[in-house]
C-alpha cells in the first residue's frame, strides 16, 4: 500500500516541480533569446550605419577598406555603381556568392521595388533591412540601398549570415536543456527521499494503530471468553452457589471491560483533540494529599513504606483539571505499589521549582531500563512483559501522558536514587 502511494507521490511531485521548472526555464530562455537576437541585429545596424555614412562621404572606395569590412567572412557587402558591380567583387565572390546575391536581388526588387541592378536616381539615401532565408537554408540580415553621387548612384546590398547567432543559441539551448535534464533528475530523487521520509510517520502510525487493534482484540477477548463460558455454565447447573460464582465472574470481566473500553475511548478523544479538560485553580499540594490519603491503606497492605513530602511554605494555585490530575496522579501511585515488593518504598513528593510545580513518584521497584524508558508511554506497552495483574492493560502511562498534555504539563520517567524509577509531573504556574 505504502509502496504504492510512494511511487505514486514521487511521480506526482516530479511531475508538477518538472512543469513548474520548465515553464520558468522556457520563459527564461525566451527572453534570453529574445536579448541575443535583439543585441545581434543591433550590432548589424551599427555596422551598416558605419558602411552607409562611408559610402556618402567618401568618393572612392579602397580594397583595404572593404577587405576590413568583410573580414571574418560573416558581414559580406557588394556594390554597384550604376548597376555595374565593381571589379573588387568579380576577383572574391564565388559563382554561389554570386547565385545568392542574385536571389536576394529580385527579392528586394519583387518586395520592396528596389533595383540595386538598375537604381532610380534619388536624391537621399534610400535603403531597407529585412531578414532572408534563400534556397540553401543558411538566414541573412539583409539591407539593400541606394546611395546618391555626383556620378549617379551607387547601390549595395550588405548579407550578415546569422550562423553564428544560430550556433549561439543552439547552444544556450542545448546547455539548458541539459540543466533542465540534471534538474529533473535531481527532483525526481529528492521526490523520492522527501515522500519516503513523508510517509514515515503514516507508516508508523498505521503500525501503531494494527498493534493497538490487536493488542484491545486480545485484552477484549478474556473477559468476552469468560462472560461467554459463565453464560454456558449457568444454563448448564442449577446448584445456586455455581451460579452465584459464574455471575460473580462474569460482573467483574465484565466491569474489566468497561473500565478497558472508558481507556480506549478517552485515548480516542486525546488522538481527535477532543478531550474533555477543565482547568480551574487547585491547591497542588491538596491534590497530592487526597492521593496519598487514598492509597495509603493499600500500601499497609502490600507491608510498603508509603510516605508523603510537601512544601512547609504555601503555595499558589495550580490550573488544571482536578478530576484528571487525580486520575494521572492514581495511575502513577497504583503503578507503584504494583512493582514494588514488599518492605519497598514509595515516596509521593510536591516541588516548586521556577514556573513549575513538579510532581514526583519515586519507588523501589525494579526500576526501567533506558530502552525501555522510551516506549513505556506507548498503548499497551508493559515493561514486565510477564506481569499477569489483569487490572493493568498498559494503557495507564499513555493515558496520564494524554491527560498531563492537555493541561499543558509534561511527563517524563528516571532513575530513582538507590534503584528504582521515578515519575515526574510538572504543571506550569498560572500566568
Amino acid at each position: 500500500m505504502f509502496k504504492q502511494l510512494h511511487i505514486r507521490l514521487t511521480v506526482f511531485f516530479t511531475l508538477v516541480t518538472s512543469l513548474i521548472f520548465l515553464l520558468l526555464t522556457g520563459v527564461c530562455l525566451h527572453f534570453a533569446e529574445s536579448s541575443i537576437r535583439q543585441s545581434s541585429y543591433t550590432s548589424f545596424l551599427t555596422r551598416l550605419n558605419s558602411v552607409i555614412v562611408h559610402l556618402q562621404e567618401q568618393d572612392s572606395i579602397s580594397h583595404q577598406w572593404l577587405n576590413q569590412i568583410q573580414q571574418g567572412n560573416v558581414f559580406r557587402l557588394y556594390l554597384y555603381d550604376n548597376g555595374i558591380p565593381l571589379a573588387y567583387q568579380d576577383y572574391h565572390s564565388s559563382e554561389e556568392e554570386e547565385a545568392l546575391v542574385q536571389e536576394v536581388a529580385a527579392y528586394a526588387k519583387k518586395t520592396y521595388n528596389i533595383d540595386i541592378f538598375n537604381p532610380a536616381y534619388l536624391h537621399i539615401t534610400s535603403h531597407t533591412e529585412f531578414s532572408f532565408a534563400p534556397s540553401s537554408g543558411q538566414q541573412y540580415e539583409v539591407s539593400v540601398g541606394i546611395v546618391p553621387n555626383t556620378n549617379g548612384s551607387l547601390s549595395f546590398l550588405v548579407l550578415s549570415s546569422r550562423a553564428e547567432q544560430n550556433r549561439h543559441l543552439t547552444r544556450l539551448r542545448c546547455i539548458v536543456g541539459t540543466a533542465d535534464l540534471c534538474a529533473i533528475l535531481a527532483l525526481a530523487v529528492f521526490a523520492w527521499r522527501f515522500t519516503a521520509h513523508l510517509l514515515v510517520p503514516l507508516s508508523e502510525n498505521q503500525k501503531k494503530q494494527m498493534h493497538f487493534i490487536a493488542s484491545a482484540s486480545h485484552e477484549l477477548r478474556t473477559p468476552l471468553s469468560v462472560l461467554l463460558s459463565g453464560l454456558e455454565s449457568i444454563a448448564k447447573t442449577r446448584d445456586p452457589d455455581k451460579q452465584a460464582h459464574f455471575i460473580h465472574l462474569m460482573t467483574t470481566e465484565g466491569h474489566r471491560m468497561q473500565h478497558l473500553i472508558d481507556d480506549m475511548l478517552l485515548l480516542a478523544n486525546a488522538d481527535s483533540k477532543t478531550l474533555p479538560v477543565s482547568r480551574k485553580p487547585q491547591q497542588p499540594d491538596e491534590l497530592l494529599l487526597h492521593v496519598y490519603e487514598a492509597f495509603e491503606p493499600l500500601a499497609q497492605q502490600k507491608n510498603i513504606s508509603f510516605s508523603l513530602s510537601l512544601p512547609e511554605a504555601l503555595l499558589p494555585d495550580c490550573l488544571c483539571d482536578r478530576e484528571r490530575m487525580i486520575q494521572v496522579f492514581s495511575i502513577l501511585t497504583d503503578n507503584a505499589l504494583c512493582y514494588t515488593p514488599a518492605g519497598g518504598t514509595i515516596t509521593l513528593s510536591l516541588l516548586d521549582r521556577a514556573h513549575v510545580f513538579e510532581f514526583r513518584f519515586c519507588d523501589t521497584g525494579c526500576g526501567i531500563s533506558d530502552e525501555q524508558k522510551s516506549m513505556i508511554f506507548e498503548r499497551f506497552y508493559r515493561a514486565d512483559a510477564a506481569h499477569s495483574d489483569k487490572s493493568h492493560f498498559g494503557l495507564g502511562l499513555c493515558i496520564a501522558k494524554e491527560l498531563v498534555t492537555a493541561q499543558g504539563g509534561k511527563i517524563r520517567v528516571e532513575d530513582a536514587p538507590g534503584g528504582g524509577s521515578c515519575f515526574v509531573v510538572t504543571l506550569p504556574h498560572p500566568q
